[in-house]
């Protein structure tokens, strides 16, 4: 049983699936509404309508992911900006072969559908905001496809697992306002792994950690950047009492390779510095049982991004940046076929001075986001 349990966990961060519901057909649907505001009088807000559905047909799954967004941002040094559109949508497959190798095995096809907004115009580029400020900031890309393939085993007490990934990323324009179309992002190839020792029935420790290499981004056919190695390592603990509250630590630690960046046309070079800080997180979660229809969670969450390699004079220098956010939620079972949620999250974050990708002077956030969620399980 914890094997099973490890897999469908591990199995949402290698496929981006969520797997082992009981239920042969779920729907999601929902509103969610973000806000945040700095001290140099800007603002933005972003609204978006996520739909998910998902089915399961003995061991094999399908999931059905998009959304309609409409963000709007107002910066103190220029007119708004606003973008309403579709995103994306993904069509999440999975196969899983569980209890009949000594291993086993979650097989992933996942298929990332343009149905989003690309070709942004220069002034909609601003609204690619820093993903710790909002939900969606990414609009629309190519064709993607990305094969996955997951393996997890138990030892007594013990329990491993290890994910490999393929992303093949399709092409598509990006701004053809600065001559960016014919644009292809690099593919990605990762490896995932976790292990987790049970101490007790009730509380266990886990190592995970994650690998990414990123090939060269191009555009009409010419290299035009690839992004560093991209490494994550961290320790968990998970407590679970009985069934009727759980409460889980963690801290990760990512780190990133030197990018390449175009020295003359078609030619990729190091950069001569580390133009990405260190990043470290720790989370302090709590889940609670209130009773058989009502569970309540909440998440506290502080993040620390180290300043880059290069001097503050530099035009690739970004400063120190550190986030504190809160979060709680709560699910309530309506009927035995319908589950509503409620989540309130509020964050405080502050930003150095940083000079790339543009000239930014230091600044203070606070902002908002409130997630509600109705689901239909049949």
């Amino acid at each position: 049983m914890k094997n099973y349990i490890f897999l469908v966990a591990f199995s949402i961060v290698v496929c981006g699936n969520s797997l082992g519901h009981a239920a042969d057909f779920r729907a999601e649907t929902g509103a969610n509404f973000d806000w945040w505001a700095d001290s140099k009088e800007s603002d933005a807000r972003q609204f978006y309508i996520p739909l998910r559905l998902r089915g399961v047909f003995d061991d094999f799954s399908v999931t059905l992911l998009t959304a309609y967004a409409d963000t709007y941002l107002d910066k103190a040094v220029q007119n708004s900006t606003s973008l309403g559109h579709m995103l994306d949508t993904k069509l999440i497959t999975s196969y899983e072969i569980i209890g009949k190798l000594p291993v086993d095995i979650i097989v992933g096809l996942d298929l990332n559908l343009p149905t989003g907004k690309t070709n942004l115009s220069q002034k909609q580029l601003n609204l690619i905001m820093d993903p710790d400020l909002i939900s969606i900031n990414n609009f629309g890309e190519g064709f993607n496809v990305n094969l996955t393939l997951t393996f997890a085993k138990e030892w007594g007490n013990w329990v491993a697992g290890v994910g490999f990934g393929y992303l093949w990323r399709g092409g598509y324009d990006f701004c053809s306002q600065i001559n960016i179309t014919d644009y292809k992002p690099g593919d990605i190839f990762n490896i995932n792994a976790e292990i987790r020792y049970y101490v007790s029935p009730d509380l266990h420790i886990r190592l995970f950690g994650r690998q990414a290499w990123y090939d060269n981004d191009t555009v009409k056919g010419v290299d035009f950047y690839q992004e560093g190695d991209f490494t994550l390592l961290g320790l968990g603990f998970n407590y679970n009492r009985m069934n009727k509250w759980e409460a889980g630590l963690a801290f990760q630690g990512i780190l990133r390779g030197k990018s390449q960046f175009q020295s003359a046309p078609g030619t990729l070079a190091d950069e001569p510095n580390n133009s990405h800080g260190d990043e470290w997180i720790c989370d302090l979660s709590f889940g609670y049982l209130l009773n058989e229809t009502t569970a309540l969670r909440s998440l506290l969450q502080g993040r620390y991004y180290t300043k880059n390699e290069y001097s503050s004079y530099s035009p690739r220098y970004i400063g120190m940046r550190e986030k504190l956010s809160l979060g709680i939620g709560a699910t309530k079972a309506l009927t035995p076929h319908l589950e509503a949620g409620l989540d309130v999250k509020g964050f405080l974050k502050h930003d150095d001075e940083s000079n790339f990708p543009v000239p930014q002077s230091a600044r203070d956030y606070h902002g908002v986001s409130v997630l509600m969620k109705l689901a239909g399980i049949f």
